[in-house]
């Protein structure tokens, strides 16, 4: 996998309909482990519609044709903020979700917010691996987790990576745009 697969995106209010893709494209299995129940795609619609994309942060990968390939949303409350993961099962174990916790957790701590929280499945090895990688406090309780990290007052440093993160995943896409007109232009199908 390239470099530039794993640059993150800044999700808007005008990414909805992508957003909404990317989670209808989940198998029942991986609905019912991201959201903690089955799940219908109206329900699914209904999610994406109440996304505060001004409050809260949502960061995705996408591939070479602009689908969202993994994503992270991260609902902010007032001291701490609930993060939701989704890779797509084609394009796991590769880093994808790592790379989409760190962004939103420097998004957080750029923001003030102090802790970030998973309550999921005990069942779901994927997250449950991220949360002992990022080292978070886990508490399980029956057949649900929580996993807790308290988060680090703002740098210098956060704020500069944070920049050139968004940089960088601007540069990308428009690479990405230029490369799709170019093909167009010359009529190679994609």
């Amino acid at each position: 996998m390239t470099q530039e697969l794993h640059t993150t995106i800044r999700l808007r209010s005008s990414h909805r309909p992508a957003l909404e893709a990317h989670f209808i494209a989940l198998n029942p299995e991986d609905r019912r482990l991201r959201f903690g129940a089955a799940i219908g795609d109206d329900a699914l619609r209904a999610y994406v519609a109440r996304i505060d994309f001004e409050r809260d942060g949502a960061f995705a990968v996408q591939d070479d044709a602009f689908h969202l390939i993994a994503v992270v949303h991260v609902a902010v409350t007032e001291d701490s903020a609930e993060l939701g993961l989704s890779v797509l099962a084609g394009c796991r174990g590769s880093g994808l979700g790592h790379a989409l916790f760190k962004r939103a957790v420097m998004h957080l701590r750029n923001r003030g917010t102090r802790e970030v929280f998973v309550h999921c499945l005990s069942e779901n090895a994927a997250m449950m691996h991220l949360a002992r990688k990022h080292s978070m406090g886990i508490a399980y309780s029956g057949g649900e987790t929580d996993a807790r990290l308290p988060l680090k007052p703002a740098t210098a440093n956060t704020y500069i990576s944070e920049w050139i993160a968004d940089q960088q995943a601007a540069t990308v896409q428009a690479m990405r745009h230029h490369s799709r007109f170019t093909r167009a232009l010359w009529g190679f199908a994609e």
